[in-house]
């Protein structure tokens, strides 16, 4: 049991929490270059929507930056944590993204481009996020040749 919380559980746990942080992060910034509008219910989603209809492409640049960044940093530190070879542990968090991700869209109602863009990026970015560290951790061992 102890081996399956040390080398399963807590990476996946601490790759998704990594990747709400980033993209939480990145989106509180964005929250200056747009704000709310005063008296605006983010409880309502019918207001959200509304509000988010009304927003330039150029409001989501940020957004997608954070999911970006939230999943390879969050296939890095999966794969990092599990020591694993295989592209698992990685994908599963990549999965938990899109499915947060599709709610979060459905929720929100951003636009349909912004989810065909937005939404493969988790797998995609997962994916190159558990290549690199896995070629980062090849590199560290392999002979100088000094």
């Amino acid at each position: 049991m102890k081996d399956f919380i040390i080398l399963r559980l807590w990476p996946l746990i601490a790759g998704l929490l990594l990747a709400f942080v980033v993209m939480t992060l990145l989106e509180y910034a964005n929250s200056f270059i747009y704000p709310l509008p005063e008296g605006l219910d983010i409880y309502d989603p019918q207001a959200v929507r509304v509000f988010t209809a009304t927003l330039p492409w150029t409001a989501y640049v940020l957004v997608l930056a954070g999911w970006i960044l939230g999943a390879f940093t969050a296939g890095l530190l999966t794969t990092y944590l599990s020591g694993e070879q295989k592209y698992r542990l990685s994908f599963l968090v990549g999965i938990i993204l899109t499915l947060l991700g599709i709610i979060n869209n459905v929720l929100i109602g951003h636009d349909v481009f912004f989810n065909i863009v937005g939404l493969p990026m988790f797998i995609i970015l997962t994916y190159l996020g558990h290549r690199y560290m896995r070629r980062m951790h090849a590199a560290q061992y392999e002979p100088s040749g000094i």
